[in-house]
């Protein structure tokens, strides 16, 4: 059977319709945020309006401040995503290929994981002080998690029928790692990486939100002790946008990468 034989028929329209529907729930959720706060049914202390909201984006974009704040997050956040990719990928395939290395690693992991990474950072500040390595560190340390979890367990849970027939043509165990075990722990690789994304986002937000000077995090900290709710509005609406984005262009990675994996039948 051929490949085009198993693969779903492009829908265009079911995707038009999709957007579409999600479209009209955003909208009909905005419209009904603005009609409660207009009403006057929750106090403006605890709950902002989309068009003051949107007020407060123009104005912190116009004088640079959100610029400013997003750079400093970002800058933080990319290192630190950057070295727990170039570092946790080459531990966490060793720690699934080689199972003495495995054994060594995985208490080790388990017992760092089990710590919420949070509860890590004044440790971090005392080595490291209050700057920018601090941040790195900690998003560093829960990006590895995630990506050492969901990578040792792809390449474990290697499929065994593939595994039968590379070694039925003699192949090595270079050449059966890279046909075989690599590509088959992909989706597992990819989805550690969304994973590390979401938690990497989430700690440099609450690492600025304990010690920082600047970032969205400190917007937060910032307009939530002075009660600007607008502006902290304007914040937290930037790290989801940031988030929903990045997943979503890691999860069309995912699904292209899935197209070409054989299907055992």
């Amino acid at each position: 059977m051929s490949d085009s034989a198993v693969q779903p028929p492009f829908r265009p329209f079911r995707i038009s319709e999709r957007a579409t529907i999600g479209t009209i729930s955003v909208v009909l959720g905005v419209v009904a945020w603005e009609t409660v706060a207009r009403a006057g049914l929750v106090s403006p202390i605890l709950l902002s309006s989309p068009s003051a909201i949107a007020a407060a984006f123009g104005q912190l974009l116009a004088t640079g401040e959100l610029e400013k704040h997003l750079l400093v997050s970002g800058r933080e956040f990319a290192v630190g995503l950057l070295l727990s990719i170039v570092i946790g990928l080459p531990i966490s395939v060793l720690a699934g290929w080689n199972t003495r290395a495995g054994w060594f690693l995985q208490p080790l992991v388990s017992a760092l994981y089990a710590v919420p990474t949070v509860a890590l950072f004044p440790l971090v500040i005392i080595f490291l002080g209050i700057g920018f390595w601090d941040k790195v560190l900690l998003v560093f340390i829960s990006g590895f998690l995630q990506i050492f979890i969901a990578t040792t367990t792809g390449i474990r849970a290697t499929d065994r029928r593939w595994v039968r027939l590379a070694r039925s043509f003699n192949a090595g165990q270079t050449k059966l790692f890279w046909s075989v075990v690599l590509p088959g722990a992909v989706p597992y690789l990819l989805l550690g990486l969304r994973l590390a994304v979401g938690r990497c986002v989430v700690n440099v937000v609450v690492a600025e939100m304990l010690a920082s000077e600047a970032g969205v995090g400190y917007m937060i900290a910032f307009y939530g002790n002075t009660f600007k709710v607008a502006e902290v509005f304007v914040a937290l609406i930037s790290v989801v946008v940031t988030g929903v984005v990045l997943n979503q262009l890691l999860l069309m990675v995912e699904q292209h990468f899935g197209r070409w994996r054989p299907t055992v039948r």
